[in-house]
């Protein structure tokens, strides 16, 4: 039987969407193309209809986390209130429920030391994120004579990435909520 292109279309952007969400949650060792199709309501022999190898697929996935986390942080600022776009978005990366919930959170943070070792394509993809975050980032930072927008942007995005996984990787909570609690005032206090 025959399906018409918008079932393949859509039937690829399950897939894409469920392997976002589970090698952010699992990461690239955790996570095998028969599981993820499988997640996706297929067999694993209906995969490489879809894509050409798993690396062709984690590039996509990683895009796909990309364009969330972008769509994410721009909502956070729309929805700022009364706080700085910058104070909203740094509130949001470090917070508990980004911490809590990976599958659904940036793929920097939960992909990024393993992605430094893998094919060209997915740490292309990665790169296509963090220049997202640091467009995003650049266009909320104030403004600092001699430094750059795009500087402060990278200075930002490292020490949201690194709090984030420091927070991850602790086993005390206390300390997960610390460092958490410390990286966000120190990205919130007036500059001097």
């Amino acid at each position: 039987m025959r399906y018409p292109a918008e079932h393949k279309v859509s039937t690829r952007r399950r897939i894409v969407r469920g392997a976002a969400a589970a090698l952010r949650a699992r990461g690239l060792a955790g996570v095998g193309v028969a599981d993820l199709m499988r997640e996706a309501g297929l067999t694993h022999g209906g995969f490489y209809a879809h894509f050409a190898s798993k690396d062709a697929l984690v590039a996509e996935a990683i895009d796909a986390a990309a364009e969330q986390s972008v769509r994410s942080l721009r909502r956070v600022v729309k929805q700022a209130g009364t706080c700085s776009a910058l104070e909203a978005i740094v509130g949001a990366y470090l917070s508990a429920a980004h911490r809590d919930g990976p599958e659904r959170g940036c793929a920097i943070a939960t992909l990024g030391a393993e992605l430094a070792r893998e094919s060209p394509a997915a740490r292309r993809a990665l790169s296509v994120q963090i220049e997202g975050l640091l467009g995003l980032l650049a266009e909320h930072v104030p403004d600092r004579r001699g430094v750059s927008r795009r500087r402060q942007a990278m200075a930002i995005l490292s020490s949201l990435v690194g709090a984030l996984m420091l927070s991850r990787v602790v086993d005390v909570h206390e300390t997960s909520e610390e460092i958490l609690a410390a990286t966000r005032r120190h990205l919130t206090a007036p500059a001097d």
